[in-house]
């Protein structure tokens, strides 16, 4: 279980994280994996081809990035353009999922280590997909930040390719601020997430 161990190694040491903080190797990872998918307008024409689109290229127990833009934008007070992922079910028009940006990064740090409690793990004890399902979510209040978090998403409505995050990747991925909320700053969504987690 060695990616549980370190995000909570990382969660313990960087529990003061502050954006402008992050490492910077954690940022060239992105840069990297990113380079095609961040610049919508160098994405290939394949790209609008339904393979691309298609639900199975989202794995439930996953973590993905892609980008979106919500069919219902213009009544919602916010949303993320660019949304971190874990897919819960899969539906015939899209998924629901966890969006892991609306959580403060200490809250999704803690959040996530709850989460691997229910990961699948390999041979050799590293996690390979995470089996949590929304009853489980419903079921206690361990998990009451998954409130902020559980989205639904249309497949037609996914604007990019999809970035599957590796298990050895997830803890990185958990750290950067790559969210893109739309019409409301960071700060207001994150308090609003906060407010939601602790109601009874």
């Amino acid at each position: 279980m060695a990616t549980q161990s370190k995000l909570k190694t990382i969660a313990e040491e960087r529990s003061g994280l502050k954006m402008e903080m992050l490492s910077r190797e954690s940022v060239k990872w992105f840069m990297t994996k990113m380079a095609n998918l961040k610049n919508t307008s160098r994405i290939p024409n394949t790209i609008k081809r339904e393979e691309f689109r298609n639900t199975k290229r989202f794995i439930k127990g996953g973590l993905f990035f892609f980008y979106y833009d919500p069919k219902t934008k213009e009544d919602l007070p916010y949303y993320d353009k660019f949304p971190l992922v874990l897919m819960l079910e899969r539906y015939d028009d899209g998924f629901l999922g966890l969006n892991l940006h609306y959580l403060p990064i200490k809250y999704r740090v803690a959040f996530m280590n709850k989460l691997l409690d229910y990961g699948r793990f390999d041979e050799d004890g590293d996690p390979v997909r995470i089996r949590i399902t929304y009853d489980i979510l419903t079921a206690t209040k361990r998990f009451k930040e998954f409130r902020p978090c559980i989205k639904r998403y249309l497949t037609s409505h996914v604007k990019s390719r999809i970035l599957a995050v590796q298990p050895d990747e997830w803890e990185t991925a958990v750290f950067l601020p790559v969210h893109n909320f739309k019409k409301a700053k960071a700060d207001k969504v994150w308090r609003d997430s906060i407010q939601e987690i602790k109601k009874p």
